[in-house]
């Protein structure tokens, strides 16, 4: 049972390889030039449509930024400033199906000193 399942993997072997071969020689000879016209011949313009829009291939991210900033007064006089940054990053595949999404949140609490005012 080995001896044909092998058997038959070397030949499918050599069937893809001379049909890769074969495959690649086909397209150098599409661009060989052309046998030499005689002057006299006249030369028809050919208008080629365009190639149709295939789908997209792969898929698409698209990134959302929010920033959110408070700024509280504490009892003492200072400034609590707390910066909400949420980055949310989505992949679509090419039919527009959600693939993968991705949330992060940081928040950034800073205290500034209170503001000195001037009496005057």
């Amino acid at each position: 049972m080995t001896r044909t399942a092998l058997t038959r993997r070397l030949a499918l072997l050599g069937v893809s390889g001379a049909l890769a071969a074969g495959g690649a020689l086909l397209p150098s000879s599409a661009f060989a030039a052309p046998a030499a016209a005689p002057a006299a011949a006249p030369v028809a313009a050919v208008q080629t449509a365009p190639a149709q829009q295939a789908h997209p291939i792969g898929n698409k991210t698209t990134v959302e930024v929010k920033t959110k900033t408070v700024e509280h007064v504490l009892r003492d006089g200072r400034v609590k400033v707390t910066t909400t940054k949420t980055v949310t990053k989505t992949t679509k595949n090419h039919h527009g199906k959600v693939v993968k999404k991705t949330v992060t949140t940081t928040v950034t609490v800073r205290i500034h000193p209170a503001p000195e005012t001037e009496d005057e």
